[in-house]
């Protein structure tokens, strides 16, 4: 068994879920946060344990309130597949209305939620990218965000990213949705187009409003996208979200109200 994983476990008094391709075993640690078989569940994937922190917090004050809500956390064991590990073990995670992505960061610590995210491409060679598409809107809300970004800074993350040398031989960058493929490359990531007009966005941005009286914008997120393309696997209600602990609350409360799907699980 993996060290790692056991003291993650108890760090977050979850289990270890083992899953093909996980070093030493040991592909997940999923916390649970029951109050009911058959309830509505909402998961949260951490990228570290402290991802957790809040929501299991929230969870525990949500559940004491008689909110009739699953809470299950996720992080992924170091050196395991995170995309293999929640195919393996979706029948025991069970039928979710939500799968929240908590370990991607807030642009510059402000809340917000993620409009799109980059993929990944790798390249022998570094070669020209197309310009990331971007309306008007988009651009001036996303410079009035990052006022005291210049425009070089702005160009530079989120419409022409630079190549980086990962290796002699091969350079990788991001590549945002709308930008094609050079001849030559292998995309390892796609890119990411998140929904904006859902019940399940209208709560988590109502949730964030209401806990930290500020607008939320929907911006495109830096980032890696691959863990929100595994979640949505799982359930196309997936999202990137974070917050204090009263954000989550209130979050976990707009999710309790969304329908349920089919239930399904390993128990029954």
């Amino acid at each position: 068994m993996n060290p790692q994983a056991l003291q993650l476990a108890a760090e977050l008094g979850g289990s270890v879920l083992s899953a093909p391709g996980a070093s030493g075993g040991g592909g997940l640690i999923l916390v649970e946060r029951l109050l009911g078989h058959g309830l509505p569940q909402v998961l949260v994937l951490g990228r570290r344990s402290e991802d957790l922190r809040e929501p299991l917090e929230a969870a525990s004050t949500v559940h004491a309130r008689g909110l009739a809500v699953n809470v299950l956390g996720l992080v992924p064991v170091p050196g395991g597949d995170l995309a293999s590990a929640l195919d393996l073990h979706r029948r025991r995670l069970g039928a979710l209305v939500a799968a929240l992505d908590a370990g991607l960061p807030w642009l510059e610590g402000k809340p917000m939620l993620a409009r799109r995210m980059p993929g990944r491409l790798a390249r022998a060679l570094p070669a020209a990218l197309a310009k990331a598409p971007m309306g008007p809107l988009e651009k001036a809300e996303l410079k009035g965000f990052l006022a005291h970004w210049d425009k070089a800074d702005r160009k530079r993350t989120f419409r022409r990213p630079e190549w980086r040398e990962v290796e002699p031989g091969r350079f990788e960058t991001d590549l945002w949705p709308g930008v094609p493929l050079p001849e030559g490359a292998e995309l390892r990531v796609p890119p990411l187009v998140l929904p904006e007009a859902t019940a399940l966005t209208h709560a988590l941005r109502t949730a964030l409003r209401a806990a930290t009286g500020q607008p939320i914008p929907f911006l495109p997120l830096p980032g890696d996208p691959a863990p929100l393309h595994a979640l949505r696997t799982l359930t196309l209600e997936a999202t990137a979200f974070r917050g204090p602990t009263r954000a989550w609350e209130r979050a976990l409360e707009g999710l309790a109200k969304l329908p349920a799907p089919p239930h399904f699980c390993a128990r029954c």
